[in-house]
């Protein structure tokens, strides 16, 4: 059913966002206090979820942005698939706008590629020797992200599904009640800036 492949993306997005978050809350914004904490309680726990969740991070970005097809020409759940499985032909202002999110979001996906490719799903030799970080992407570029990616989820659910999308989350992605979700949708993009998950050396 169309409605089950939109919104399990849409969950799925979400739930990248959380995943996101959490990352950010204990590594990036917590306070000097707490990170010294964490530190003397368990230092190398935290630093090694630190590096497991900018991994996973990369690693989910560059599923969701990948083709529509793998190599055996299996379906993949990802934007290009939504965009090739359903017609938008019909809002040629819409359809524009759902290219140019995609266009936006592999734009973003090509500066964490090598990371994914040569140190995530792989273990390049040569790149490990090197220790050069990959992946690398400023605030801005993770904050334009989520924000493409939540406009392209609030635009494909209600252009399929014909209702606002909500989550129950707080993940800013999209918002608790309908009412929120709307604001989100038209595009409110009041953000607390957000730093890069990347470099996994």
């Amino acid at each position: 059913m169309k409605q089950d492949d939109i919104e399990i993306f849409a969950n799925y997005c979400v739930f990248m966002r959380s995943i996101y978050l959490h990352a950010r809350e204990l590594f990036e914004t917590s306070s000097a206090e707490d990170k010294a904490l964490m530190g003397a309680t368990a230092g190398m726990f935290f630093g090694d979820l630190n590096q497991m969740l900018k991994e996973y991070v990369i690693l989910q970005v560059c599923k969701i942005t990948d083709p529509a097809h793998d190599v055996h020409n299996n379906d993949n759940h990802t934007i290009a698939f939504l965009l090739e499985r359903y017609d938008f032909s019909s809002d040629p202002s819409i359809s524009k706008r759902l290219t140019d999110l995609l266009a936006s979001m592999r734009a973003f996906r090509d500066k964490l590629r090598s990371a994914r490719n040569k140190l995530i799903s792989h273990l390049d030799r040569d790149t490990i020797l090197a220790g050069r970080p990959l992946g690398a992407a400023t605030d801005e570029d993770w904050n334009q992200f989520w924000l493409d990616l939540q406009d392209f989820v609030c635009i494909v659910h209600r252009k399929v599904i014909g209702s606002t999308f909500s989550s129950a989350r707080q993940t800013g992605l999209t918002a608790p009640a309908p009412a929120a979700a709307q604001a989100a949708c038209a595009r409110q993009r009041r953000r607390r800036p957000s730093s890069p998950i990347a470099r996994p050396a």
